[in-house]
């Protein structure tokens, strides 16, 4: 089991699920292809989820927000750990761009800020955007680890999307216990790609602290992870729980726009 700490510095962005438990970096496994098919996000929304580990202790709280700019969902995720010891909480937000109609990534800010054994603050930070260059589209990242600055650049195959929308991506399914699907998934992160299959093999009913609600049990494959988020039948199609094999995301509360509701 790790420990808050570790889990706060290492796997706060929790959906960093995708890219890095299977294959390389850039090989394709299967036939892809670009899967919204609806788009149910609300300009306003916000989601509280409770983290816990696969025995039900508690590493901390997670909050996604959207926010409609322009022709551009701003999805936002906020991450915060359990404080250990005198140390101060660890957290970690990102805000990505995306375009409203398709979920095409624009670019995002992630700024990671902790502390050490020894009381000093450490603040990572990642710039990244997505560029047409000519026949192909380039991922580039800037980033800054612990006062380390670097600067790279990827190629990007066909039918991609951003790893960090995925707990919104996953709501725009076209639902259906037959779906199968497999897109791109890149991760600025760790700078990689890779295919991820997508099935919606059934409904459930499933109960968190936010009530209990009738849910399609999405399938995540990647590589040799599979993992499984539950996003309720009824629009806005919201992310009720999420197992990314760490950890656990189960909603605790929402808030929706009247004219959301």
């Amino acid at each position: 089991m790790l420990s808050p700490f570790k889990l706060a510095v290492i796997v706060l962005s929790a959906i960093a699920l995708v890219v890095g438990a299977g294959c390389g970096a850039g090989t394709p496994s299967a036939e892809t292809t670009l899967i919204v098919a609806q788009v149910p996000l609300i300009d306003g929304e916000r989601y509280v989820y409770a983290l816990e580990d696969i025995d039900g202790e508690s590493f901390g709280t997670g909050e996604l927000v959207t926010r409609l700019e322009g022709s551009r969902f701003v999805l936002e995720q906020r991450y915060e750990g359990i404080a250990e010891d005198d140390r101060a909480a660890a957290t970690d937000v990102t805000e990505l761009a995306v375009d409203a109609s398709t979920l095409a990534p624009f670019g995002a800010l992630r700024e990671a800020v902790r502390e050490d054994d020894d009381g000093r603050v450490i603040r990572d930070t990642y710039d990244w955007t997505y560029t047409d260059e000519g026949d192909e589209d380039v991922l580039n990242v800037e980033r800054n680890i612990d006062g380390r600055p670097e600067a790279r650049e990827l190629e990007l195959r066909a039918d991609y999307y951003d790893n960090e929308s995925s707990l919104w991506l996953w709501r725009t399914l076209d639902f259906d216990e037959e779906l199968d699907l497999n897109y791109v998934s890149v991760n600025p992160i760790e700078r990689r790609q890779q295919t991820v299959n997508i099935q919606t093999p059934a409904r459930e009913t499933i109960e968190v602290p936010a009530g209990t609600f009738e849910a399609w049990r999405v399938i995540v494959r990647n590589g040799r992870a599979i993992r499984s988020a539950w996003i309720n039948v009824e629009a806005p199609h919201q992310l009720v729980q999420w197992d990314n094999g760490d950890l656990i995301f189960r909603l605790e509360s929402f808030e929706l726009p009247a004219d959301g509701s």
